[in-house]
């Protein structure tokens, strides 16, 4: 009884101190079983233009290939912070790469997209029979939309979207419901959401199926970001489902793909769910 107690409360505590610590001790305490790591892989020139990729030591049979943008208002943020998302999904067997790519000031606005899809286009060529799925969050999340409303990025690098784009996730993604109003924002995105910067303005295409996952008590980027978009490409013709999550904020929604919280939401089961069930390559063009 007392051993059982006593590791009650060192489970409890460990858990209160995994909740409020720095990504440093999430990724510390997430380990490396469940995957095959090639890191800092090269797909340009430039420092920043480089990936990783997580092999599951247990792949998915006939499973998508992920590739995660991660966020960071377009000025920061690092492929490095997420291991513990890497290994939430090579455990349920999929293999995913991190890109990293250039941020303000080295980039503004369409440079990052462009870095974006010369990095798919590594991973297209590194496994050339497998369909991808695209994800990201909040400025990353922007950044995969934009890939697959404005197919010319992937074009251009050589990737063609209906034949190899099976879906895409975006969480937290802001879509242009507002202009921009941040002076450093508007540094990035002169026509400040409001022009063909924005993913509101792109929906003329057909896109792959979306998936859109937002907090509820996301006050960074609102969830009617993600509900307005969803709105304009299901009037398309499209597939888009919107999932808002009670009590989650905009970084819950990306910490609760960690092994140590999904259990508190059912967004990564839902997420699977999506990947598992998105269309063959090609069927949303036709």
């Amino acid at each position: 009884m007392f051993r059982s107690t006593r590791f009650a409360i060192l489970l409890a505590a460990t858990t209160s101190l995994i909740a409020c610590a720095p990504v440093t001790v999430l990724n510390g305490i997430t380990p490396s079983s469940t995957f095959d790591k090639t890191k800092n892989v090269s797909y340009g020139d430039g420092p920043r233009q480089s990936l990783d990729i997580y092999r599951a030591e247990t792949p998915k049979a006939e499973a998508p290939v992920l590739v995660f943008i991660h966020g960071g208002s377009w000025d920061s943020g690092s492929k490095d912070t997420y291991k513990f998302l890497a290994e939430g999904f090579t455990r349920s067997g999929y293999d995913i790469v991190l890109p990293n790519y250039r941020i303000y000031p080295q980039a503004k606005f369409p440079n990052f997209l462009t870095d974006n899809a010369e990095a798919v286009a590594y991973v297209a060529k590194e496994f050339p029979s497998r369909p991808i799925v695209l994800m990201g969050h909040s400025a990353g999340a922007y950044n995969v939309l934009m890939l697959g409303l404005q197919g010319e990025f992937l074009k251009t690098a050589g990737v063609d979207l209906c034949s190899r784009i099976s879906g895409i996730v975006g969480l937290a993604a802001p879509t242009g419901i507002v202009p921009l109003k941040s002076e450093r924002l508007i540094e990035i995105f002169p026509d400040r959401f409001t022009g063909e910067d924005a993913a509101l303005n792109n929906v003329s295409a057909p896109v792959p199926a979306l998936f859109l996952g937002h907090g509820e008590s996301d006050t960074t980027v609102y969830p009617k970001n993600s509900e307005a978009l969803a709105e304009k490409v299901e009037a398309r013709g499209g597939s888009a489902v919107v999932e808002v999550y009670p009590g989650q904020s905009h970084t819950d929604v990306v910490k609760v793909l960690s092994r140590h919280f999904e259990e508190d939401t059912t967004l990564k089961a839902d997420i699977v769910t999506f990947i598992d069930g998105t269309p063959k390559t090609g069927d949303f063009c036709r």
